[in-house]
């Protein structure tokens, strides 16, 4: 058997000999040719560098050269350089795919549950939810359904895995719901995540899923035993008012929970100085922000305005100040509420006696503060996953000719994609390239109306997320 270094790798077309001049200088018997220098592969590069066979910089998630040519950049996978030690209630019987259940938990730990929170090092997401599931089946299978379909990029035609995860997840929740000492963190929790990954993989909105939640969580924060200072209580309080903050406008109003329960309103003035992981230091601001979609959705559907509740919002939504020492966390908190502002204002029209110009100047205004607020965050922070939400609105509004910012928003939605593999991300800059060409037929209204009606909200448009 011939060895691997002596195996001949290309056929070298002899050369004639070089006969040196008098003029060259004899090199000494010792002299030998230098080695060709190398340059070790680069284990991180995009994929787009590797196409392009140039050196790629690593930065996470969008590299120096897809940012300067303005590409998508599809970076390697950061592995975490350890082994994930599984508990023994994951099944070693594989599916019917053939991928076992616990190649789709590592892969969830390792690539899906950091683009769900604002700082991956503190992420009730991740290895807390091992705990969980000790005693919810739905909270697995709903988990191994999420890292099945992002490990597929989530295409239609390779869904099968995650579709059967989804079956058994669902199949689970509802055994659960019909026990009552079952109906714990880990239940809404299951639920939790199955709404909000409706959109990237049914195309759904899940709206049915955030109905479930609601009454679960008004079993759990009813409890007469209930600690709303305890970390799970935190996790579900926050976890439901950013979900509502988000997804609540695309509900009909019939449909609607009230937020003013003397539940949630105890359960948020206890926690609304505390950091979380999906609202950080903007607890209150999102209730505040997900009632006034409850209200401002009452409006699309035909009910009459109250101006004076409309004049008390705005000025809660004016007043508060966010807390923290985090300046971009507090660019991203500034963002929403001036998210909250346009969402207001452009529904309703104006208030206070104000004309539909001064009206439009301050939505302008707003927009404009937002989209300082927003292009403050750097790329590359863990802080980006929560962006797409004001960044849609306050683009939304940008002028037809201010070609620039459209530009640097194209390319925030694509590092979101980069970031979170989420197709929903690159339909963002489809739909806002239409709004846009709305604006240049000279009907800025119009163009946010068609906005409102494709959805307010990134992550839950019927139709947008597939």
């Amino acid at each position: 058997m011939v060895s691997k270094q002596w195996r001949v790798r290309f056929a070298l077309t002899p050369t004639p000999p070089v006969v040196p001049s008098a003029k060259c200088v004899s090199l000494s018997s010792d002299a030998r040719p230098l080695p060709a220098r190398s340059r070790p592969k680069s284990k991180l590069a995009c994929h787009e560098c590797k196409s392009r066979r140039v050196k790629c910089d690593e930065t996470y998630p969008v590299c120096g050269h897809c940012k300067r040519r303005g590409t998508l950049c599809i970076p390697a996978p950061r592995h975490s350089g350890w082994h994930l030690e599984l508990p023994l209630l994951i099944q070693q019987a594989r599916n019917p795919s053939g991928t076992s259940p616990s190649l789709l938990l590592q892969y969830y730990f390792e690539r899906v549950c950091h683009i769900m929170v604002l700082d991956p090092e503190n992420n009730p997401l991740a290895f807390p939810l091992l705990t969980l599931m000790k005693e919810s089946d739905a909270l697995l299978h709903v988990v191994q359904s999420i890292a099945a379909a992002h490990k597929h990029g989530f295409a239609d035609d390779t869904s099968s895995e995650c579709l059967f995860e989804r079956k058994r997840a669902l199949l689970s929740i509802q055994q659960e719901l019909r026990h009552v000492r079952k109906q714990s963190v880990s239940t809404f929790l299951a639920i939790f995540l199955m709404g909000i990954s409706s959109p990237w993989i049914e195309g759904t909105s899940g709206m049915e899923h955030l109905l479930g939640a609601r009454a679960l969580s008004d079993i759990l924060l009813n409890n007469p035993n209930v600690d709303y200072s305890s970390a799970y209580m935190q996790m579900i309080l926050g976890a439901y008012i950013w979900w509502e903050m988000a997804a609540s406008f695309n509900l009909d109003h019939r449909l609607q929970r009230p937020l003013g329960t003397d539940a949630i309103c105890r359960a948020v003035m206890a926690n609304r100085l505390e950091y979380h992981s999906l609202t950080g230091y903007s607890l209150e601001l999102f209730y505040l922000i997900a009632n006034l979609n409850h209200y401002c959705r009452q409006i699309v559907d035909g009910e009459p305005r109250d101006l004076a509740h409309e004049a008390a919002v705005e000025e809660q939504l004016l007043n508060w100040k966010p807390c923290g020492n985090d300046i971009l966390l507090v660019s991203l908190s500034g963002a929403y509420r001036k998210h909250g502002l346009i969402q207001l204002r452009r529904i309703c029209g104006p208030n206070n006696g104000e004309s539909d110009l001064e009206n439009e100047r301050q939505i302008q205004t707003w927009a404009a503060e937002a989209m300082e607020d927003l292009l403050e965050i750097p790329h590359t922070s863990p802080y980006l996953n929560f962006q797409p939400i004001p960044l849609l609105s306050a683009a939304s509004e940008i002028c037809s000719d201010n070609r620039k910012q459209q530009e640097e928003v194209k390319a925030r939605f694509r590092a979101l994609y980069s970031l979170t593999h989420l197709p929903v991300m690159l339909d963002a800059i489809t739909l806002l390239e239409e709004i846009w060409s709305l604006g240049r037929w000279g009907s800025r209204r119009r163009g946010r109306w068609y906005f409102l009606r494709r959805g307010s909200c990134l992550l839950w448009r019927d139709g947008l997320s597939r």
